[in-house]
Order: structure tokens, then sequence, then C-alpha cells
């Protein structure tokens, strides 16, 4: 059973640099996101971690591996982590999304069922990811993830509504903890980065 859980955005991307929607997509990091992470894979060490599970997507890998480095563990895979897929909005500026389609964006934005275009939906998400934590085997993993999948797992965690999500920044290699208090989770730490 889990006892701490920490969840970790990866580093910045190419994409994140440039407001680029990358969903299931991906995106190589940026100079900036190799510095973050290496300051951020210091700081998980000091937590005596047990296991790295990270999303399938390229840039969580490359943010896990060097995690796995400096706490000297191996790095599994979970599909369940991926971020939301954005479907048709993949590839393209949120900017240009929500101005060019901005009827449906404000419904995406305020329905939790209503999927993105050929893409996922907030609920969607969220049945992946409970899914996702009930497979952990690890009393204090580290959970590599995505900025969206990551502010719609602290709703799973906190038993909020799945769209207070969007209250919750995330910033590229941030670092969440999270403790079981009894049968509930309590959030320890939020959204800390550089």
């Amino acid at each position: 059973m889990i006892d701490t859980l920490i969840l970790v955005r990866h580093g910045e991307t190419v994409h994140n640099a440039s407001g680029i929607a990358q969903g299931w997509g991906d995106s190589a990091l940026s100079d900036r996101g190799e510095q973050q992470v290496a300051r951020l894979a210091e700081k998980i060490a000091k937590w005596n971690v047990d296991a790295i599970i990270s999303s399938p997507l390229g840039r969580a890998m490359a943010t896990a591996r060097v995690i796995a480095s400096a706490t000297n563990l191996e790095v599994t895979t979970l599909d369940e982590l991926r971020e939301m897929n954005y479907g048709g909005w993949e590839g393209r500026s949120f900017l240009d999304v929500r101005r060019e389609h901005a009827a449906l964006y404000e419904k995406w934005i305020e329905d939790a069922d209503c999927p993105c275009p050929n893409g996922e939906s907030h609920n969607d998400v969220r049945r992946r990811l409970i899914a996702a934590i009930e497979k952990i085997p690890a009393s204090r993993p580290v959970l590599v993830t995505h900025g969206t999948a990551i502010r719609i797992a602290v709703t799973v965690l906190l038993n909020l509504p799945v769209m207070a999500s969007r209250h919750f920044a995330q910033d590229n290699a941030a670092m969440n903890v999270f403790m079981r208090r009894g049968e509930r989770w309590v959030l320890k730490l939020w959204n800390a980065s550089e």
C-alpha cells in the first residue's frame, strides 16, 4: 500500500515553451527542461523513494531516467499515466484552439464528459488515473507524468470534482507529495519547482 506518493511533471519541452498542446504526441526536453530535471532528481533522491513509474511518453521517460540515475532505481512504465489525449488539438497552440474552436473549448472546460475532438474528456483521464493508482505496488513511489494528468490526479486523491483540476497550477519539473492518513490522502507539498 502506498503511504507517500510523489507526482512529478516532466521537465519543460520545446513545445511547452511554445504553448503547443502535446497530449499523446511528444517533444524533446528543452535545455531549460534538462536543467530543471537535474535539480528535481537531486530533491527526489532525498525522499527515500522505492519505485519510479513513468508515463511511456518520451518527455516523461527522459525525466524519469534522470530521477532513476539519482535514486539507483529502475524505471517502469504505466500507460495509464499518459497525458490527456487532446486529439485534433495536438500539435496546435492552445491560443489558436481557444480562438478557432471557442464554443467547443468552452464546453470542454465546463463539461467533464466532453472530449477534445477525437480525444479524451476529463472524466476519461480520471478513470485512467484511478486505475493507475490502484496498480501501484510500492509504498513510496514517484509517478512521472504530465500537467493535466497531475491536476486531474489531485481530484482523485483529494476526492474533489474533476473540473476542480482547472484551479491547480502545475509547472514543469514540479514535485507534488501526498501522504496517506488512514483511508484518505493529505496534500503535503504542491507544485514545488525551481
